[in-house]
């Protein structure tokens, strides 16, 4: 193995979630990947969706501290997955399903963000430049379908983990309680 033991896959439902980037839930998203000793990564999907694309104006704020944070170095935008990789397009094609079975949608919907996380992270364990992957997001159906999934491609369910943010680290659980008490 010749990469890091964990990579940390962060979706927008969380960084939208945080806000600006001098909101406490922000900052203490830094402090976690400081703590963990890691760079956040985010799909090309999410980075798009955070800062650019047609809903810019919804996400100025998220926008401008997502830049910020990738010059300060604790998050990075990774590649796009191969979608030459069979397993990496059928993962991607199972999130697809999933989702639109969880969520009650037609697949033509489901946003190609969430096929693009778990096909990371699929991705990541099959070339073994990690032991292990987290997911963290808000969104239940995408979480589910990369813990579901992934493992249907020979790794155990400990390799891949679905964290919301307030599972991610104990800071921003207190945050998000005192915030709406």
């Amino acid at each position: 193995m010749s990469g890091d033991s964990e990579v940390v896959f962060v979706d927008s439902s969380i960084l939208i979630s945080y806000g600006r980037r001098e909101s406490p839930r922000f900052q203490a998203l830094a402090r976690e990947a400081r703590r963990r000793d890691t760079v956040f990564r985010l799909s090309p999907q999410v980075y798009s969706e955070v800062t650019g694309g047609p809903a810019r104006d919804v996400y100025t704020s998220t926008g401008s501290a997502v830049e910020e944070a990738l010059r300060e170095g604790w998050l990075k935008v990774t590649e796009s997955p191969s979608y030459t990789d069979s397993q990496v397009s059928a993962v991607m094609d199972d999130t697809r399903e999933y989702i639109a079975r969880a969520s009650g949608r037609s697949p033509d919907i489901v946003e190609t963000t969430d096929t693009e996380i778990v096909g990371l992270a699929l991705e990541i364990l099959l070339e073994g430049t990690a032991e292990r992957v987290l997911v963290v997001t808000n969104d239940v159906p995408l979480g589910d379908a990369a813990e579901s999934l992934v493992p249907n491609y020979g790794f155990d369910e400990h390799q891949i983990e679905w964290l919301t943010g307030a599972e991610l680290a104990d800071e921003l659980a207190e945050d998000f309680v005192s915030e709406f008490e």
